[in-house]
């Protein structure tokens, strides 16, 4: 019997064993999944965060799409008035030569005026009232018709560069 009995101990000890390694893993299991989810939580939130963070980036990013194409079309219209801007300055610095034209034909003939008014002042025309000059042409009116001149009259000459 002694050989029954042997056999049956060391029967019972691969279980005993085979119970004790499973705990001792199981501790070691649990040990490290608890270490795993205390090590994971912060990392858990990290990404909750990122991804809140991604969603309002996301939004600005949007935001900023928007306001671009918002400038990018008020920029096309500003080119548009800087191009309508050019053609008005074009077209009124033609208009400012054709002005400045005018006014340097009219000045010279303003002083080709005064050159001829001054010699007929100086050319001593005959100073005589009205009904002298009627007595004179023989009332008709015809021929040259004289000067009349009442009072002190001063003559000024028109100089190039006189401006009203």
């Amino acid at each position: 019997m002694e050989d029954d009995i042997e056999p049956t101990s060391g029967a019972s000890m691969v279980p005993l064993a085979l119970a004790l390694l499973a705990i001792v893993l199981g501790g070691a299991g649990l040990y490290f999944g608890l270490t795993a989810n205390q090590q994971i939580a912060p990392l858990s939130e990290s990404i909750s965060e990122g991804s809140s963070s991604a969603a309002r980036i996301d939004k600005q990013l949007s935001s900023l799409e928007t306001r671009l194409a918002e400038l990018s079309a008020r920029n096309n219209d500003l080119a548009k008035t800087v191009d309508r801007l050019r053609v008005y300055g074009s077209q009124s610095e033609q208009l400012v030569k054709q002005a400045a034209a005018g006014v340097q034909s009219n000045r010279e003939e303003l002083v080709k005026l005064a050159g001829k008014m001054q010699e007929i002042a100086t050319a001593g025309a005959p100073r005589s009232s009205p009904a002298a000059a009627t007595a004179t042409t023989g009332g008709d009116g015809g021929g040259e018709a004289p000067v009349a001149a009442t009072g002190s009259a001063s003559i000024y000459l028109i100089k190039s560069g006189d401006t009203f």
